[in-house]
């Protein structure tokens, strides 16, 4: 059971730091959202081309254009998040509106041997969409947060005040300011907080997207085999709120509730390049192959906390100093083969296989050494396979599509955690030099983790039936769900 570790416990005991492999696999994670086409036919562009999403996944299908074209993508997003904990059921939703992609291209003929014509792009492809709500609370019998950060205290002898400022001062630190910690020893800590028989809640809010710049050439060989290559300019914005809460279920004792707020901002811009080529050993088959090189990102991140707590004898209230860093992060490369049958003018069905190592990742900073959590990224992170699949119908000026994507799991192959399928369809129309294209696209996700680890690596302990030690276990399953409607309008320029 694998899950998303704060690694603030493991790796920077004594800076006010919030980067964990989550942050590194939310700025790695790619969920193609180009134009309404790719969209229905499952993304699965890689050896179709003549599509400006298409250059995202293999540039070399820039060199199948024709004629110079304009596109503009708008999407609107529905997304629900259930979860259960404790028995407990939960759930959440969210509602947004997006910009997939715009994007120009124009093509030059040549006719100079066997290169007829080279086409040029320049526009945006959105590469990930962070939007998330999920809710989750249950009544815990055995232990609270508290039991668990005791034990971390405990392990590292931490035991004065002013070492817990040092060693914890945005998350450990202001329970002691609120008095959620009495006092500090060296077997953890005393505390008013009940060693269960409390409410626990646990609500994350994330907003932002990654888009990518691009500019890429596309090159035509006798109408046969065509390469392509891109520049791009990745960049994101991304905020982050993560709430949690204890509520003592028994009335007129001491503790009655404490709660903390992070609230975590990242942005950052970076680049790669892609490089791509398609082929048609026949008439009635293509087939691609692209590698992009990992993304290079240089990320500015700031983070604080706010905690409150009410007891019989007063409230308090405590605010962390904002912390504002910069840091470097590499993501994997990624691979690309794809294929596409094509009948004619009728329609075609097409495929595309993606690897991706995830324990790849990495960060890096000239002023820390990251080595803990890219050593626990390598360790916990897997290589995994992604698939899709679309088809294309086209009678007259209408053209039919559906599709179907698996993006593994970041754990590696055979396991469910954050993998994600998606199931697509949608139409065209074209009328002279316009076309509309539409899109419905399912996507759904699963999660399982543990409440504890989002803030400590430390187990939080009690005493089962027959008197032994054994450590808690706060899972919380969660099940997303992606409606998403994606509307391109594109035209033809000449």
């Amino acid at each position: 059971m694998k899950k998303f570790f704060l690694i603030i416990t493991i790796l920077v005991p004594f800076l006010a730091m919030a980067q964990d492999d989550s942050d590194l696999l939310d700025f790695s994670s790619i969920y193609y959202q180009g134009t309404a086409k790719s969209a229905a036919m499952g993304n699965a562009m890689g050896a179709v081309g003549s599509d400006f999403s298409a250059i995202a996944i293999n540039p070399a299908g820039l060199g199948l254009f024709r004629k110079a074209s304009f596109v503009y993508t708008p999407s609107f997003y529905a997304i629900s998040n259930e979860t259960n904990y404790q028995g407990s059921r939960n759930s959440d939703r969210d509602f947004k509106l997006h910009t997939n992609n715009i994007g120009l291209t124009w093509t030059q003929d040549i006719n100079d041997g066997s290169l007829k014509t080279v086409s040029f792009a320049l526009g945006i492809n959105k590469l990930n969409n962070y939007a998330l709500n999920s809710y989750a609370s249950g009544n815990n019998v055995n232990t609270s947060l508290v039991d668990a950060y005791s034990t971390e205290l405990s392990e590292n002898g931490i035991n004065s005040p002013n070492a817990l400022e040092s060693f914890s001062p945005n998350l450990i630190y202001p329970l002691y300011q609120t008095y959620v910690i009495d006092t500090i020893t060296g077997d953890g800590c005393t505390t008013f907080v009940p060693a269960g028989g409390i409410n626990q809640e646990y609500g994350i809010s994330k907003r932002g997207t990654s888009k990518e710049f691009t500019f890429a050439s596309g090159f035509n060989f006798n109408d046969k085999f065509f390469m392509g290559v891109s520049i791009g300019i990745p960049y994101f914005d991304r905020k982050m709120t993560k709430e949690y809460k204890e509520s003592n279920l028994t009335h007129g004792e001491t503790f009655k509730n404490w709660s903390q707020t992070e609230n975590i901002s990242n942005s950052g811009w970076g680049i790669n390049a892609k490089v791509g080529a398609i082929v048609y050993p026949a008439r009635w088959v293509r087939l691609g192959a692209s590698f992009s090189t990992p993304y290079l990102y240089k990320v500015t991140e700031s983070w604080n906390t706010e905690t409150n707590a009410a007891f019989n004898f007063g409230t308090y209230s405590y605010e962390s100093p904002t912390g504002t860093y910069s840091y470097t992060v590499t993501t994997p490369f990624r691979f690309n083969a794809s294929a596409a049958l094509i009948f004619g003018n009728y329609g075609m069905i097409t495929g595309d296989y993606e690897y991706v190592d995830y324990s790849k990742m990495r960060a890096s900073s000239y002023d820390f050494n990251y080595s803990n959590l890219n050593n626990f990224i390598k360790d916990n992170y897997k290589g995994t396979s992604n698939f899709r699949i679309g088809t294309e119908w086209r009678w007259q000026t209408l053209a039919f599509r559906a599709g179907y994507a698996l993006y593994g799991s970041p754990f590696g192959f055979g396991k469910k955690d954050l993998q994600t399928t998606s199931y697509s369809l949608g139409f065209g129309y074209t009328y002279h030099r316009f076309t509309l294209d539409a899109a419905y696209v399912l996507s759904q996700r699963n999660n399982t983790y543990d409440l504890y680890s989002q803030y400590t690596t430390y187990p939080a302990y009690y005493a089962n039936a027959t008197g032994d030690l054994v450590a808690d276990e706060t899972q919380i399953k969660e099940t997303t769900n992606i409606n998403q409607v994606v509307i391109s309008l594109k035209f033809r320029l000449d």
